[in-house]
């Protein structure tokens, strides 16, 4: 696959250092008391540059998710093929060292399930990323899978992950995400009690 022209790949670092501008802002302040002229301000951006990017700031964390979609799926897709697929799925994530850090990521997945605005921008991402698994299942598959099949298993595993980072985000404990996965990985492995 070519890689994207300068133009683009310039317009999604702008659009991802936006993103990330935001995320600390509401981190810090909340999301409701966040402008979005707060954040083109944080991110050295006119408000109208903010505003060719995003139509709302419910928007803005969404280069964030897309970028970590896109990282998970390469990673999933990078693994031996001798791997079962709940295998690669847990040992990619394994691997996977997220820009903004384990607090990062925490304050992410926080705002993305407890603000309603964005809660449902969270499952739209989602949605991307059952997509864009849905030919790694296909390629990987030990026998060949209809669409529909490798669909849901496709989200299967996006549901697997999404609990994942959602229960360790929400648990007192703050539990690692990667042992969530784990457990939710091996109930899928073992049928589900279907």
């Amino acid at each position: 696959m070519a890689r994207p022209a300068l133009t683009e790949r310039r317009k999604a670092q702008t659009r991802r250092e936006i993103g990330e501008t935001a995320l600390a802002l509401f981190a810090r302040d909340g999301y409701d008391n966040v402008s979005a002229e707060a954040i083109a301000a944080g991110a050295g951006v006119s408000l109208r540059t903010f505003y060719r990017y995003f139509s709302t700031k419910d928007e803005v964390l969404s280069p964030i998710i897309t970028d970590a979609t896109e990282e998970v799926v390469a990673a999933i897709a990078a693994r031996p093929a001798r791997e079962g697929f709940a295998t690669a799925v847990q040992r990619a994530y394994e691997e996977i060292r997220p820009q903004q850090g384990p607090e990062g990521v925490r304050a992410l997945i926080g705002l993305l399930t407890d603000v309603p605005a964005l809660r449902a921008r969270w499952l739209s991402d989602l949605r991307t990323i059952e997509d864009a698994l849905i030919p790694v299942v296909q390629r990987r598959a030990r026998r060949p899978v209809s669409d529909e099949q490798a669909r849901i298993t496709a989200a299967a595993i996006v549901i697997a992950l999404r609990i994942a980072v959602e229960t360790a985000v929400h648990s007192p404990a703050h539990d690692p995400p990667i042992d969530v996965l784990t457990c939710a990985l091996k109930y899928l492995r073992e049928g589900a009690n279907l």
